[in-house]
């Protein structure tokens, strides 16, 4: 009997693409998860916790960049793509403007950076590793931007296979890159992620017939900017605690305790990962079979209910055990802000529907308003829960997530309470 429960299980997963997609990308970040386990297992013993701690903030500073040079194109991808005539102009004036936006954000950047981090002089010690970020800059741009195409297609097992090529060849780097401190962690990580993204385009190139050229033009663009810029704004806002976090806790409690908080985190977005894998393929369906939402969207919490729940509780039960593997300061210091993290996954992967169904129905404005209370309430509250150390900042997430979550509930009853009064009017008129 089991085998065929198994069996059953195997062909409905294959038969339902939202199922397949989901599983697809799940998969991919389990491999991410599993392999950036060791890379920074292999780190946190061949580095310093502070030249891990500098690691981190760098790609916490090549994060934020890459989400304001998106333009939200990521997301416009998987919405418009499928529908839409000229493909290659599209992806091609997407990457085109994204790269280029990348390359003016970057330069902002080093203008900035003395005065707002000098822990990350290290990214200006000379000309080539200058021009190495620069260049890693549109690589990472690059990785939003192929991974959508992707699921704009429903073929997410390309993005599996693209992870899967970035994590493998990830393990081997920060050996050889070890005379360079914080930057050589950073580059084995980025130089990896440059080889998975050209990867994709040979993918997309034999498998899509998509040839990617410099494009700049803005006719591809018409009919989908306020959608792009929507979501670019909500992208940014939505996005700022991981991105500044990072940083504040370099500043306030040193680099060692932002490599207990990157490990902490990393390990917690195993668990992000399974709603964001569920609802990226709920966006692509939705955009596709828009009539069908509500069926997509229980199709979704039942692959939640299934998935998430038993990830919840291994990682309360084994987390302080698993950190161990990075050294006996990273169970000490950071296994409370794990348990916190790990809690918040439930109402993460709610307010993950809740964003989708926003973005499926073009209410970027009212998504963009309910982001903005959940990222400054996580902020303000880091800082304010200062004192409490590393969980402190676990519980500022926690109650940001509760702030979203009550945000969204809202706007829901309330257009639903709007839509019924109108029906009463127009039935009573």
């Amino acid at each position: 009997m089991r085998p065929f429960k198994i069996n059953e299980l195997y062909k409905k997963i294959k038969s339902e693409s939202i199922y397949a997609n989901s599983s697809y990308l799940l998969s991919s970040w389990t491999i991410l998860s599993i392999f950036g386990f060791g890379f920074w297992t292999i780190c946190a013993h061949i580095y310093t916790d502070k030249q891990v701690g500098l690691a981190t903030g760098l790609l916490a500073a090549i994060n934020l960049i890459t989400s304001l040079s998106l333009m939200g194109f990521e997301m416009s991808i998987i919405r418009f793509l499928p529908k839409f005539e000229d493909k290659n102009a599209l992806l091609n004036t997407c990457y085109s403007t994204a790269a280029l936006a990348g390359v003016i954000v970057t330069a902002v950047f080093f203008l900035i950076q003395p005065h707002v981090s000098s822990n990350l002089d290290v990214v200006r010690s000379s000309l080539p590793v200058i021009l190495l970020f620069f260049l890693f800059v549109v690589a990472s741009i690059g990785g939003f931007i192929v991974e959508s195409t992707f699921i704009a297609y429903r073929k997410a097992k390309f993005v599996l296979q693209k992870n899967f090529i970035f994590s493998f060849i990830k393990l081997g780097f920060p050996f050889l890159f070890l005379g360079l401190g914080a930057f050589g962690i950073f580059s084995a990580y980025m130089l990896s992620l440059a080889v998975a993204v050209v990867y994709s385009m040979l993918v997309l190139a034999r498998r899509f017939n998509h040839s990617f050229r410099p494009k700049l033009s803005i006719a591809p663009l018409k009919g989908m900017l306020m959608y792009s810029f929507g979501n670019y704004v909500d992208g940014f806002i939505e996005g700022l605690p991981v991105m500044v976090l990072p940083v504040l806790i370099i500043n306030v409690f040193g680099a060692e305790e932002a490599a207990h908080y990157y490990i902490a985190m990393m390990l917690a977005s195993f668990l992000f990962t399974v709603s964001t894998s569920a609802t990226q393929s709920m966006f692509a369906e939705g955009s596709h079979e828009e009539q069908e939402l509500k069926k997509i969207i229980i199709k979704v919490l039942k692959f939640l209910g299934f998935s998430l729940a038993p990830g919840i509780v291994a990682m309360v039960l084994l987390g302080s055990f698993i950190l161990s593997f990075f050294g006996r300061d990273y169970s000490d210091r950071a296994a409370g802000l794990l348990d916190i993290l790990a809690a918040s996954a439930v109402l993460m992967a709610l307010n993950s529907i809740a964003r989708t169904i926003f973005r499926i129905n073009f209410r970027i404005i009212a998504l963009t308003i309910t982001s903005s209370a959940g990222s400054f309430a996580i902020i303000a509250l880091a800082y304010f829960f200062r004192g409490y150390g590393l969980n402190g900042i676990g519980l500022a997430w926690l109650i940001g997530q509760l702030v979203t979550l009550a945000a969204f509930t809202f706007l829901l009853l309330w257009q639903r309470l709007k839509l019924a009064y109108r029906l009463r009017l127009s039935r009573t008129g």
